[in-house]
């Protein structure tokens, strides 16, 4: 498969000078320490939090049969140490893990430096939860425990390089920095991994070659190669990956049909490529119960107006294409105000209630003469085909 190569740009120019009042004088201007357009400019003593999990159930440690791994964090300090994620979770016949909520307690809560996160804490871990699979279910009283021993990039092994190069996949000066350890002492490819050469064709893998990962599941490859005077890719292989073999081969087809313009020869150029499984659909709602204390209208849902948009969808369940529900539980007052918004249950885990409560909570309706008490509704969370993100409000 091959594609025309698209660059895109940015160009930041200086306003004019503040002008001053009459009798005023102006200080000058601190510049701020932001640099080439990074907002942090790690040095090599930056540290990586590398994280290990253990799981039991029954206080019984157990191995998952499917797991994948876990993005490296970056904090600005050495000495900072983050908190271990407990999630506490419970597994149904399939093996999947349901039931994942965080288990928070005053230990657990960060302190000095902040973490460069991408996520919201914990999203990341409970995402890669639900997309594990286990043998022997239904299991319950599980806990998973996540780990996070911070190492500097020089003190790294070539796995952890790896894996933050391919998961966590970055930007910025920490990521060059650990593109040129991969690349090997003589790298000299850059950021870009061209050297700054324009390309003349670009190939890229085809992601449904092959057997992909499990539904929610992902895999992950790292390619060195380097490039001749003419342009031409030459000793492509495979740097490391998470063991998909067809995603390997396919990167490195993709990487030998890559051809620059004519420039100086390169050496140690990187990149990473990732795929994801199928969609993964949620557990079934559950049966309705009667509530003898509700008195909630049947047109409850569209007498709502609810902020629903892509961006809703919790970004670490979107990347792994992992869909959820919610079930809430809410007043609604006659001026049009929600209330006594409480999460009933979410599957396959916490974060979905909690979206789908903040979604309850900023919702308004228009005034009536008789308010609402108990009503509940089924919050779905459903990704297209086609990609993109949707949030369903399901009144069956």
């Amino acid at each position: 498969m091959r594609a025309p190569l698209i660059a895109l740009g940015l160009t930041l120019t200086t306003s004019p000078a503040l002008a001053a009042a009459p009798g005023q004088t102006l200080e000058q201007l601190q510049v701020s320490p932001v640099r080439d357009g990074r907002l942090f400019s790690p040095e090599s003593s930056s540290p990586l939090l590398v994280p290990t999990t253990e799981i039991a159930c029954g206080g019984q440690p157990i191995q998952p049969l499917y797991a994948d791994d876990l993005a490296l964090g970056v904090a600005r300090s050495a000495g900072y140490e983050k908190p271990a994620v407990v999630l506490a979770f419970s597994v149904d016949e399939q093996g999947r893990a349901r039931d994942i909520r965080p288990v928070r307690d005053a230990a657990s809560t960060p302190s000095g430096p902040i973490v460069i996160a991408p996520l919201s804490p914990s999203q990341e871990e409970q995402a890669a939860l639900a997309a594990w699979r286990f043998e022997g279910g239904p299991r319950a009283d599980c806990r998973a425990t996540v780990r996070y021993s911070v190492k500097s990039v020089e003190a790294a092994t070539t796995d952890d390089l790896l894996r933050y190069f391919a998961v966590t996949r970055t930007r910025g000066a920490l990521r060059e920095m650990v593109a040129r350890r991969l690349g090997g002492p003589d790298a000299n490819c850059g950021g870009d991994g061209r050297g700054g050469r324009a390309a003349r064709t670009v190939s890229v893998p085809d992601f449904m070659i092959g057997r992909r990962p499990p539904p929610g599941g992902r895999s992950w490859t790292v390619v060195r190669w380097n490039v001749d005077a003419e342009g031409r890719t030459t000793a492509v292989q495979t740097l490391g990956s998470s063991g998909d073999a067809d995603l390997d081969r396919e990167a490195r087809r993709a990487i030998s049909e890559t051809v620059l313009r004519p420039g100086a020869p390169l050496t140690g150029c990187v990149f990473n490529f990732n795929r994801v499984g199928e969609t993964l659909t949620p557990p079934d709602l559950p049966p309705r119960e009667e509530d003898p204390q509700q008195s909630c209208p049947a047109d409850i849902s569209d007498r709502l107006r609810l902020n629903i948009a892509p961006a809703r969808f919790p970004p670490a369940f979107a990347k792994r294409r992992i869909e959820g529900w919610a079930l809430v539980r809410f007043d609604l007052a006659t001026w049009g105000q929600t209330g006594a918004i409480e999460v009933i249950d979410a599957q396959p885990s916490a974060v979905f209630g909690e979206d789908a409560s903040q979604l309850i909570a900023s919702a308004r309706a228009e005034p009536a003469l008789t308010g609402a008490v108990r009503c509940v509704l089924p919050i779905r969370y459903r990704l297209p085909d086609a990609g993109g993100t949707a949030v369903e409000i399901a009144t069956d």
